[in-house]
């Protein structure tokens, strides 16, 4: 996903096209606030995996679930002098490339995502924070002795080496 996300180019506060900053959530914006880490280039995507860990059993040791994929997206605006200051309306055009970017991808071993809930920042200082969320099915194979992954279990095809002479 962080890779999807870092195909989409946005431009940044210096006015240069470049790839979408794309992190893991860790609550950076707060904590950038609170002065515990340095600013995070603007604007960014932080994802958030939401599993809910109700799993459902497949078949031999494959377990399906449905994922969140939670997208919080940060943006730095203040004045178009347009007359709309303190207005992000910019972050509706980075809410339409994302949403246009992961409609119906696949990540690794999940069905199409699709967009289920979003969420606008009413109360926003300088950064501007916008929510995505879009959910699909996950599949995990790792508890399956067919999984690539694994060693206990090998598939192989037995020799077939053998001379064949037809006599008339």
């Amino acid at each position: 996903m962080l890779t999807k996300l870092t195909t989409l180019n946005v431009t940044n506060q210096d006015l240069q096209l470049v790839p979408l900053n794309a992190r893991i959530f860790n609550n950076q914006i707060k904590r950038q606030k609170e002065g515990d880490i340095q600013a995070v280039p603007l604007p960014s995507a932080f994802l958030e995996v939401v599993n809910n860990a109700q799993y459902n059993r497949l078949l031999n040791g494959v377990s399906e679930s449905d994922i969140v994929f939670r997208i919080y997206l940060t943006h730095w605006f203040t004045d178009a002098q347009d007359g709309t200051f303190d207005q992000d309306l910019l972050i509706f055009d980075l809410r339409d490339s994302i949403i246009a970017l992961l409609s119906n991808y696949r990540p690794t071993a999940c069905g199409n995502l699709c967009l289920t809930a979003e969420g606008q920042d009413y109360n926003h200082g300088d950064v501007y924070v916008y929510v995505l969320e879009f959910t699909t099915g996950f599949i995990d194979s790792k508890g399956s002795p067919y999984d690539v992954g694994r060693t206990d279990f090998i598939n192989s095809v037995p020799p077939t080496v053998f001379d064949l002479e037809i006599s008339n």
